[in-house]
């Protein structure tokens, strides 16, 4: 997607403008000519289905067209919120140890260390405290920012573990 579509897209999510938004999501979808135009359309449908709510239906979108996307990473952590905004918070972890985040760490730092956070996030929620031990591996000046623009840091998985 073209820099203008995904900014008119963003601006019809926030009206929940959904028709639109889908629409325009369609006409992107119909010209797609590159793997990449295919995941990125993907990715933004599977924004939008998740924004109103419609999880299981971005993971299925998510799943079938994962092959397009350049770092699986991104594909397993969007999956991932997905099944822990409906509840499945082990589910989610799962989907994030099969992310190939140590992998991916060179040619897509910024998606896998996303994963990283989010994955010692589900599991320190869940009260695994050998978490506390792997946090190093994440940059003590890193911000995750989660569905909705709320910023974690790493203080925030040593409290839920407390």
């Amino acid at each position: 997607m073209q820099l203008e579509d995904i900014k008119r897209l963003q601006s019809l999510m926030r009206r929940q403008d959904w028709t639109s938004a889908y629409a325009l999501l369609d006409q992107v979808r119909d010209g797609a000519a590159t793997r990449e135009d295919i995941a990125s359309e993907a990715h933004w449908r599977a924004a939008a289905l998740g924004r109103e709510q419609r999880f299981a239906e971005a993971i299925e979108l998510l799943r079938e067209k994962a092959r397009f996307f350049g770092s699986q990473c991104l594909v397993n952590h969007n999956i991932a919120n997905c099944l822990s905004k409906l509840g499945r918070d082990e589910e989610a972890v799962q989907e994030l140890k099969k992310a190939p985040i140590e992998e991916e760490m060179g040619s897509f730092y910024g998606l896998a260390i996303d994963a990283k956070f989010f994955l010692f996030y589900l599991l320190a929620k869940n009260g695994d405290a050998s978490v506390e031990e792997r946090l190093s591996e994440i940059p003590d000046d890193y911000r995750h920012i989660a569905m909705g623009g709320k910023r974690l840091t790493k203080a925030d998985i040593i409290a839920l573990l407390k």
